[in-house]
């Protein structure tokens, strides 16, 4: 069985509950599905967070949010700087964003310090992903390849410092939860070494698409993270809710940069538009995680949601518990190892 297509009558405007009042972060949000979600989410009336590194891009970013239109919900959409890459940025931007109004952990009504009257909902996107390092892996300043870093070890430190606050406003009974995207391409991956720094840089030299086999490996790192995340919240009684998404096939603003660099681009992005779905579709999934109510038989913590909305089961060897713990050692040791301190 596969999953469908993105729902052609879903509109998330009118089909969720309103987010007025409501605080959002979704990190890789300038661009492509990450903007799509952000777009529904300001339209919806939430106030979102675009968590991104880059000032000069996000400026162009909220230019194109307001050319847009974020009616009718007129959500407030605001940058706040992260860079995945380095895992001491993504600590320091998450304990930036914990502290620019502290007041408000004593009133332990938000996740994060800031005050909308009447909030009761956070939710954390953990969109940003580097899909193609070009066919050229690099390193980051630790040695571990870009795909890794950026798409699975940058988002588990930045969630892990904002972790104890989250758990902390769950418990007051606000509807907290996190959405992580993930691939059904984490099902491809037949390498499944993931306790050394080696085997986070293979390289899949043998494989046909090397780029591709080193992207789905590290979603199926985000796969594994997530169900070993979900499982920790279960055991320690916490009331924060965790999703993983899948967009679908989508024709997203970084699949159009990809296609305009063969040659024929215009043949190219022709012929795949007429089998991909828009971007603002692949945003679907991701919005109902994050929004839908928590009766909806589709929602369940631990979830991994498809188009068109649809509760899926994951591969067998993202819900491999040994492989779990064996990604979560190892990042535990990494992390001590680069003495960046995350409350596990």
């Amino acid at each position: 069985m596969s999953y469908n297509a993105p729902s052609t009558s879903f509109n998330p405007v009118t089909d969720l509950p309103n987010m007025k009042g409501r605080v959002v972060l979704v990190t890789g949000s300038s661009s492509g599905i990450g903007f799509a979600t952000l777009q529904h989410l300001s339209r919806m009336g939430a106030k979102v967070y675009m968590a991104v590194p880059d000032e000069q891009q996000t400026k162009a970013a909220l230019e194109r949010v307001d050319k847009e239109g974020r009616e009718p919900g007129l959500g407030e959409v605001v940058w706040h700087e992260l860079d995945l890459k380095d895992p001491r940025t993504a600590k320091t931007s998450a304990e930036r964003f914990l502290g620019k109004e502290t007041r408000l952990d004593l009133l332990g009504m938000l996740p994060l310090p800031f005050y909308f009257p009447h909030s009761n909902k956070f939710v954390l996107v953990n969109n940003a992903a580097l899909i193609s390092d070009g066919g050229k892996p690099s390193l980051n300043a630790d040695g571990i390849q870009d795909n890794m870093a950026i798409n699975y070890l940058g988002p588990f430190v930045f969630t892990h410092t904002l972790l104890p606050l989250l758990e902390q406003t769950a418990a007051d009974g606000t509807d907290v939860r996190i959405v992580n995207v993930g691939s059904a391409g984490h099902k491809d991956v037949t390498y499944h070494s993931f306790d050394s720094k080696a085997a986070w840089n293979h390289r899949f030299s043998f494989t046909i698409l090397p780029t591709l086999a080193r992207y789905q490996y590290s979603k199926l790192a985000v796969h594994l993270w997530s169900n070993h995340l979900a499982r920790r919240l279960t055991s320690n009684g916490s009331k924060v809710m965790l999703l993983i998404a899948h967009p679908g096939a989508i024709l997203s603003d970084g699949a159009i940069r990809n296609l305009k660099t063969l040659p024929f681009p215009s043949f190219w992005i022709w012929l795949l538009g007429k089998v991909m779905h828009p971007q603002e579709r692949g945003a679907f999934t991701t919005v109902f995680a994050g929004c839908a109510p928590r009766n909806d038989p589709n929602v369940v913590h631990g979830a991994y949601i498809v188009p068109p909305n649809v509760l899926f089961q994951q591969a067998k060897a993202a819900l491999d518990e040994a492989k779990q713990d064996e990604l979560f050692k190892f990042t535990k040791e990494l992390l001590d190892q680069l003495d960046i301190g995350v409350q596990l």
